[in-house]
């Protein structure tokens, strides 16, 4: 009995054993733990755990490794985000299928009851994970700060953004006024601009960042960022040479000029100039005239001698390069002790024209200061023709091309295509502007002002050896003083013409005239036969265009508005105005602007204003048709200014950035027959085709 008892007490505790062993395999061995989410994080944080780049994912790290499809079954985002899952182990990866938009806030959610490998079930929800995308970037310093003055002109522009860019959009984005060309390095979210050659003294520059720079993830600027700085002024420093270095083409008659920002000492200042090869001629110090009205109203005049002006006794050699150079002599009149650093340069001639024919005539500053240009039909030899130090302002040419009338700071001439026989017009007494010839190229209309700025109208002008008075046509509505601030290839705000250009029109008999004012007044008269009455016609019309005559409407044509506003369909139109003034619109021209040119068929064509971001566009009102066709050969340009080439097959045409619409993006020619554009020449505007 009593081993009985001892056997039963062995099995007891033997299953108790058993028993214990297997709650102890069941609770270390056996998985009973629900997964849990260990971290969220973003793939591409800007800067903040909870700031993302448009372009992220979104990283979920669990406790250990879960059933996939139980996880994205509960997984979203709120705002609502498509994407795609990966898996990393544990580590859920969600890469959205399309950039997130900036400046957003997102709830990343996960609902209980996804589950491990073995079954084991989350009870609890993730509580939402709030981030936020970036907006868009931002410049947070910049070295100079804006409005600094003083710095040097050896300096260098710092700008620290807020996150890493796309180095090529900002450096694209990057305009800087005056024109300085510079380069860039950068480190982080910093670009240093290094300038490829000294600021200029004394000047205010701008330098904006458009809104095509971009942050690494494609956020661009919500606005331009624009830094204003002034860098040091100089003791003496030369701010304007003509002919420009490296400029090609030069006139064999062009003076060379250095101007300065104070008067300058004439001793050091004839000592310090050099030309390369040796030139024959006479070094002044001069001051150099223009239209520009001083500040305190007085009439406009020569400056103090602040330029070093050499004139050649004869005309330079053609295709040749000469160099300059610029002695570190040159002081101040009031000061031997501030001198100009020295310097040095080259230009190259090109050949004079022996005729105007089968040329094109344009406006170009490309050898300093706006002069009138000459070029081959296809875009070759392009050579300067008139040579002034104030910029033309506008010019004309006689019907056979032999002749180029121009004014020039005020100042109207008159000079054979070949250069030679230059003749000043202008009298001392008064300023002038706008030179149109008349039919048999004896006259000139032109407007004029008084030196002291008044307002004498509008003039018939007789050449040098015609005969004939001059007469006043019109007693009111010539140009403002101030040609000369006009400034690089002369183009203004609008699709028309600065009151300084020529605005007027004949009839091909010389009987009949157009003139619109530099206010936009349409005025038409008669000037023939004697006596001329004095009496000017007004056309209920406003424009800042030039007039045509068109034999086949026996009228001028003009790209105007109506004067009083007229209803929201009257805007800008072709209007055929008859010589005694009467004038009709012609139907299905509307948004024609700018100066029109009529064909040697009578076709017409004109510029077509762009709505909106629309470019403006050339249009053609052929004469066999009453559809005005529209030619847009690069919407990135605005096309201006259209011409017909002799034979009527081609337009030349100006073009004008969008982005910069002041800015010339030189002459093309516009094959009529295909829609074509050629380019002829990098700059230069207002071009014509000479007969």
């Amino acid at each position: 009995m009593v081993r009985m008892r001892r056997l039963i007490s062995f099995v007891s505790i033997a299953v108790a054993l058993v028993a214990l062993a297997l709650v102890l395999y069941n609770a270390t061995l056996v998985d009973r733990k629900a997964p849990a989410v260990v971290e969220i994080s973003l793939s591409a944080p800007a800067g903040d755990e909870r700031i993302a780049q448009t372009v992220t994912a979104i990283d979920v790290e669990f406790s250990e490794p879960v059933r996939t499809s139980t996880v994205e079954a509960r997984f979203r985002i709120e705002p609502y985000v498509a994407g795609a899952f990966a898996w990393d182990g544990a580590t859920a990866i969600f890469t959205p299928s399309a950039k997130l938009p900036g400046d957003t806030e997102f709830s990343v959610w996960l609902d209980a009851g996804y589950e491990d490998l073995v079954g084991n079930v989350a009870g609890l929800a993730l509580e939402p994970w709030i981030f936020r995308t970036v907006g868009p970037p931002l410049v947070v310093t910049s070295a100079p700060q804006d409005d600094v003055t003083g710095v040097a002109v050896d300096g260098v522009v710092d700008i620290e953004f807020d996150r890493l860019m796309d180095t090529a959009s900002v450096e694209a984005a990057i305009r800087i006024e005056p024109p300085a060309t510079f380069h860039a390095s950068w480190s982080g979210e910093g670009v240093r601009l290094l300038f490829d050659s000294r600021l200029r003294f004394g000047t205010t520059y701008t330098l904006t960042i458009g809104q095509g720079a971009a942050d690494t993830g494609g956020n661009r600027l919500r606005e331009p960022f624009i830094l204003h700085f002034s860098t040091v002024a100089a003791g003496l420093a030369a701010v304007e040479i003509v002919p420009a270095d490296r400029a090609s083409g030069v006139s064999v008659r062009t003076p060379v000029a250095i101007r300065f920002d104070a008067p300058i000492d004439p001793d050091t200042a004839r000592a310090a100039f050099r030309i390369t090869p040796s030139v024959d001629g006479e070094v002044r110090i001069v001051g150099i005239a223009d239209d520009l009205a001083p500040s305190d109203g007085s009439p406009p005049a020569a400056g103090e001698a602040d330029t070093i002006l050499f004139v050649p006794d004869d005309p330079l050699a053609p295709h040749t390069t000469y160099a300059i150079t610029l002695e570190p002599t040159v002081a101040r009149r009031d000061d031997p002790e501030a001198v100009a650093a020295g310097r040095s340069w080259t230009f190259t001639t090109g050949s004079p024209t022996a005729s105007g024919q089968n040329l094109v005539a344009f406006l170009s500053a490309r050898a300093g200061v706006r002069n009138v240009w000459l070029m081959n039909p296809d875009g070759t030899n392009p050579r300067q023709l008139t040579t002034e130090l104030a910029p033309v302002s506008g010019f004309d040419a006689t019907g056979d091309g032999s002749r180029v009338a121009y004014s020039a700071g005020g100042i109207v001439s008159v000079v054979g295509s070949d250069g030679e026989d230059l003749v000043r017009l202008t009298a001392d007494d008064r300023f002038e502007y706008a030179p149109v010839f008349s039919p048999d190229d004896r006259r000139l209309i032109v407007a004029r002002r008084g030196v002291d700025g008044t307002d004498l109208g509008y003039w018939l002008v007789p050449l040098p050896g015609t005969g004939g008075e001059e007469l006043q046509l019109v007693d009111r509505g010539a140009p403002e003083l101030g040609s000369a601030g006009l400034g690089g290839e002369g183009i203004g705000g609008t699709d028309g013409l600065p009151g300084w250009m020529a605005r007027s029109a004949f009839d091909p008999t010389g009987r009949f005239a157009i003139i619109v004012t530099a206010g936009g007044e349409v005025l038409t008269l008669e000037i023939g036969p004697d006596p001329f009455l004095g009496v000017a016609v007004r056309v209920p019309l406003v424009t800042d265009a030039a007039a045509a005559w068109s034999p086949r409407h026996e009228a001028f044509i003009l790209a105007a508005a109506p004067a009083d506003g007229g209803s929201a369909t009257d805007g800008p139109a072709l209007w055929a105005i008859a010589p005694d003034g009467s004038a009709h619109r012609l139907e299905g021209t509307g948004g024609a602007v700018g100066p029109i040119s009529v064909g040697p068929d009578g076709s017409i064509a004109m510029t077509l204003s762009g709505s909106g971001d629309e470019a403006a566009g050339i249009g053609l009102l052929s004469a066999a048709s009453i559809t005005l066709t529209r030619f847009t050969p690069d919407a990135r340009f605005d096309d201006r200014w259209p011409t017909f080439s002799p034979d009527g097959g081609t337009l030349l045409i100006g073009r004008t950035s969008l982005a910069q619409p002041d800015h010339a993006d030189g002459i093309w020619a516009l094959d009529l027959s295909t829609g074509v554009a050629r380019q002829l020449s990098a700059d230069g505007a207002y071009a014509r085709w000479l007969p």
